[in-house]
C-alpha cells in the first residue's frame, strides 16, 4: 500500500518526548507522520499556526508524570509530623 518514504534526522530528546506522548495515545510513530500529512493536504497548509516556543515553557513529561502517580497515591509517604517529613527530606 504505502511507497513513500520520509527519513529525517531529529532531536533524540525531542523525538524521544513526542513518541512519549504518542504512546499514551496509541499512535505509532508512523501513524502520527501520516496524519499529519493527511492534515497539510486537507488544509492546504500547516494544520496550525507555528510560534516560537521556549524550551522552558514546554511541560517536563517526567514532572507530569510524577504528579499523576502523587495524586494517585505511589511514591508517596506520609509524615506523622513536621521532624518525621523534614528527616525524610535529608535522606534523599
Amino acid at each position: 500500500m504505502s511507497s513513500g518514504r520520509i527519513q529525517q534526522r531529529i532531536d533524540p530528546k525531542l523525538q524521544k518526548d513526542a513518541e512519549t506522548i504518542l504512546k499514551t495515545q496509541g499512535i505509532k510513530p508512523s501513524q502520527a507522520i501520516i496524519l499529519f500529512y493527511m492534515e497539510i493536504k486537507r488544509s492546504r497548509g500547516l494544520p496550525f499556526s507555528p510560534s516560537p516556543v521556549r524550551l522552558d515553557e514546554v511541560p517536563n513529561i517526567k514532572l507530569q508524570k510524577d504528579l499523576e502517580d502523587a495524586s494517585k497515591g505511589k511514591g508517596v509517604k506520609i509524615s506523622k509530623n513536621k521532624d518525621e517529613f523534614f528527616d525524610h527530606l535529608d535522606k534523599l
